[in-house]
């Protein structure tokens, strides 16, 4: 999940970082007992407004940085989703990343995150989410992008934030994507290089 960086909205100092750092620390913690196969990282003190999914020569990793964990306007609830859709990137089992076979696409990681994860976190720790508080969280984040273009509609919806907030809160959620178009998107646009 890549956000832009908006300066002036992380937390500071003061109780709302206490509450935040605290926060933090009980969210690792219980995905780290629920998915114990990966290492979660904190970078907080990266302006970075980002979490990835990252794989070392012999270890998963997912790793929230401070400008996202840390800012003002993202909530438990978009933590939690970014955090399981990052895990997605490792734990699901469908469509794949053009550039990174060994890990799953935005789709899939979506999706996973809705089903697979959320119930599997659920079951582990009790920890829950409401995906249309993540989505106005994460709203917040995102610059307001094209979309509705007959380009557009070749995309996957990772590049386009607004397809893809509709998509997360329709009433079938990402369930209902079947694969992710991203490898075509990349393998035409290396026709115009």
């Amino acid at each position: 999940m890549l956000f832009t960086n908006i300066p002036g909205n992380r937390l500071r100092a003061g109780r709302a970082l206490r509450r935040r750092d605290e926060l933090l620390r009980d969210i690792l913690a219980d995905f780290r007992r629920t998915f114990p196969e990966l290492l979660f990282e904190l970078d907080q003190a990266s302006p970075t407004v980002n979490a990835q999914a990252i794989v070392r020569i012999d270890r998963r990793v997912v790793r929230i940085y401070g400008g996202l964990a840390y800012h003002a306007h993202v909530g438990v609830d978009g933590l939690i989703f970014t955090l399981l859709h990052e895990t997605g990137h490792h734990l699901s089992s469908g469509g794949r990343l053009a550039l990174r076979e060994d890990l799953a696409c935005e789709c899939a990681a979506d999706c996973w995150a809705l089903t697979e994860g959320a119930a599997r976190l659920k079951e582990e720790t009790g920890r829950t989410f409401v995906i249309g508080e993540a989505i106005r969280s994460l709203d917040q984040l995102t610059q307001p992008c094209g979309g509705g273009t007959k380009a557009d509609a070749k995309l996957c919806w990772s590049m386009n934030w607004s397809r893809r907030k509709r998509a997360l809160a329709g009433p079938e959620s990402a369930r209902s994507v079947r694969r992710c178009h991203l490898p075509e998107f990349f393998a035409s646009e290396v026709n115009y290089i």
